[in-house]
């Protein structure tokens, strides 16, 4: 039998996800929170074939939990669920090891589908969010000016990381979750073309784009 562990807090997604999987027969080793997933050893997760993780809040620690083990175990086969549709969100979990990604809301069957096609060793999104990252995809092309694309919102964010606030500062102030803040940081650096928050900080002080931050804020 496979052993399946589920990482998340006392959420009622974590505790569903717990019911559905032994509904399907699966073997549940066990559940802990995210603040317990740094403790995880190498050795258990050798033991663990499914790695199933809740990231319906704190994405940024998920995303780094994912890419400090996951990627290093193949055989570990780790879903996550978030709320996020960002393609450029879903594109980094992929890339840091994840083989399944689920909107928080899924139900069921998508559940007992996407674990034939893991367990074929195929990778599974749920539908929508991979009909969101084609068109993604179909849709490169030339980039309009930075300054252009750009919104109003991230405008704001970007204020404020160059002014050094913290994400969980941000979203204090703007009256935004945690997770919407990363969601922005994200498109920020992909459209400015950067690699880190640093790089947004250099590239918005050498494109004077953060004086245009403070101007559109003002008006």
């Amino acid at each position: 039998m496979e052993n399946h562990y589920i990482i998340g807090d006392s959420t009622l997604l974590a505790k569903g996800l717990n019911l559905v999987l032994k509904d399907l027969g699966c073997h549940i080793i066990n559940q802990i929170s995210l603040n317990q997933a740094d403790s995880l050893s190498y050795q258990l997760l050798n033991t663990i074939n499914y790695v199933w993780i809740d990231g319906s809040e704190e994405i940024k620690n998920v995303l780094k939990i994912c890419q400090e083990y996951f990627h290093k175990y193949p055989a570990n086969i780790t879903s996550i669920f978030c709320n996020s549709k960002d393609p450029i969100l879903i594109k980094s979990f992929l890339k840091a090891g994840i083989y399944g990604y689920f909107p928080t809301q899924c139900n069921t069957n998508s559940i007992k589908d996407a674990l034939f096609q893991l367990s074929n060793g195929n990778k599974y999104i749920d539908p929508k969010l991979s009909q969101i990252l084609t068109q993604n995809l179909l849709g490169m092309g030339q980039k309009p000016p930075i300054n252009d694309t750009i919104t109003k919102r991230e405008k704001q964010i970007l204020q404020l990381i160059i002014e050094e606030y913290t994400t969980q500062e941000i979203a204090d102030k703007l009256f935004i979750s945690f997770c919407t803040v990363e969601t922005h940081r994200l498109h920020l650096i992909q459209k400015m073309g950067v690699r880190n928050t640093a790089g947004l900080v250099r590239e918005a002080l050498y494109t004077n784009l953060y004086q245009k931050s403070m101007n559109s804020m003002i008006n």
